[in-house]
């Protein structure tokens, strides 16, 4: 995945939300986990350090958002907003929708979540 072109606050979305889609049905695989890790790896995150860090940071910025599901989307949106670029906005889908498969089952609240985020980018 290439999104070296991202600015700080593009990746720090992007990270966001990708937290958001895997805990989208509450229940975080391990699957999803790696995922999140290859993502932290690709946005420049190089040691185990790193990659925990950013991991916590995540957690601790959408932990008040994602108390309800209401709140998790109205963050989504927000978030979502960062992505001006059709191609930026592509990339953002292409890594959440390679993310909620990843586990071979989709909730109905991760493709409601995917939904939301399609609303956010402007997207089909």
């Amino acid at each position: 995945m290439n999104i070296t072109d991202f600015n700080d606050a593009q990746r720090q979305a992007l990270l966001d939300l990708a937290m958001l889609a895997a805990y989208a049905d509450a229940h975080l695989a391990s699957v999803e986990d790696e995922c999140i890790g290859r993502l932290l790896t690709a946005l420049g995150c190089d040691t185990d350090y790193d990659r925990a860090k950013h991991y916590d940071a995540s957690v601790s910025r959408i932990s008040r958002h994602s108390t309800t599901a209401d709140a998790a989307r109205a963050h989504a949106m927000q978030l979502g907003r960062e992505f001006t670029s059709p191609e930026h906005r592509r990339k953002v889908l292409d890594v959440l929708d390679d993310l909620v498969t990843s586990d071979q089952s989709i909730a109905a609240k991760e493709c409601g979540f995917l939904a939301v985020v399609r609303e956010a980018l402007q997207m089909p």
